[in-house]
């Protein structure tokens, strides 16, 4: 099993109409190619003046104080394979449906300013 995390940076107040995209268009899409969607929600930002506190067991950063609500989201996924990840994601951006939505989608302004992920393969012991 692989899990690749996603993050997301929105062009400013783009937050609710990536959800809205993400509900309605992009997991029925994830479905028909196979991406297999773990969890999806909002990255948190700290407020100003938060500092990481090196303690004797490593670091600490104090997160009460942290707000959702921001132009930034992350979601995970898995797959069987990393040659199973290849095959959904080329036939997901490939997919005509997926073209022509993002196309007219985009005539009002392109929801995402950037991305990155990641890939993770669990060790023996991971609980995932």
């Amino acid at each position: 099993m692989v899990y690749e995390f996603r993050v997301y940076q929105l062009h400013p107040g783009r937050l609710e109409a990536f959800k809205q995209r993400f509900k309605k268009v992009t997991l029925p899409m994830f479905a028909k190619h196979g991406v297999r969607l773990v969890a999806f929600g909002e990255c948190a930002r700290l407020p100003e003046g938060v500092e990481t506190q090196i303690v004797p067991g490593g670091t600490f950063t104090p997160t009460a104080q942290a707000t959702f609500g921001h132009d930034e989201i992350a979601y995970l996924v898995s797959f069987d394979s990393v040659e199973e990840r290849d095959r959904a994601w080329q036939a997901f951006v490939n997919d005509e449906e997926w073209i022509a939505y993002r196309q007219k989608e985009n005539a009002a302004g392109p929801l995402v300013a950037a991305e990155r992920f990641t890939l993770v393969q669990p060790s023996d012991f991971s609980p995932i």
